[in-house]
C-alpha cells in the first residue's frame, strides 16, 4: 500500500483571497507496487467520472467554527486526479515529493482551517491520512 508523509505546508504571500491557491501542502510518498496515479485510460469502472475513485488524492476540508473542527463538503471537491507515476530505473517501487495546492470555502466565516489528504493506488490500497496544523486566514 502507498505511505505518505507529511512535509510541510508552505503559503502564498501574494493570495489576496480566499479564491486564489492559498499555498501548498507537500507530503513524500513511496509505493512498493508502482501503481500510483492514473491516465486517460484509466476512466471506466470504479475510476470513471463520477464513481468513487475518479480521484485518487482525496482531500478533506475543516474549519474551526466556535472552537470545534466541522468538515464542509466544498460545491466542487478538493480531490485531486495526479497521472500515472513512474520509477526511475524501472524496479517499480515509486517514491517521490508531491504539491497539492489548498483553497479555503469562499463563502466561509470563519478563519481557521485544516486538511486531511489521502492517496489511493491502483489496487485501491489507501495510504494513512496526513493532517495540516491549522492554518489562520485573514480575508
Amino acid at each position: 500500500r502507498p505511505d505518505i508523509e507529511f512535509q510541510g505546508v508552505f503559503l502564498n504571500p501574494a493570495a489576496t483571497s480566499d479564491v486564489d491557491s492559498l499555498g501548498f501542502v507537500k507530503f513524500s510518498f513511496t509505493d512498493g507496487d508502482g501503481d500510483l496515479g492514473l491516465n486517460d485510460q484509466d476512466s471506466t469502472g470504479q475510476f470513471a467520472l463520477g464513481e468513487d475513485y475518479y480521484y485518487n488524492l482525496f482531500i478533506r476540508y475543516f474549519e474551526k467554527q466556535n472552537g470545534n473542527y466541522v468538515e464542509v463538503i466544498p460545491p466542487q471537491p478538493f480531490h485531486v486526479r495526479f497521472e500515472r507515476l513512474s520509477a526511475v530505473g524501472g524496479n517499480g517501487a515509486l517514491e517521490g515529493e508531491m504539491d497539492v495546492r489548498f483553497y479555503t470555502d469562499p463563502t466561509s466565516l470563519f478563519d481557521t482551517v485544516k486538511y486531511e489528504m489521502y492517496i489511493v493506488d491502483r489496487s485501491l490500497q489507501h495510504s494513512d491520512t496526513i493532517v495540516t496544523p491549522d492554518l489562520v486566514f485573514d480575508f
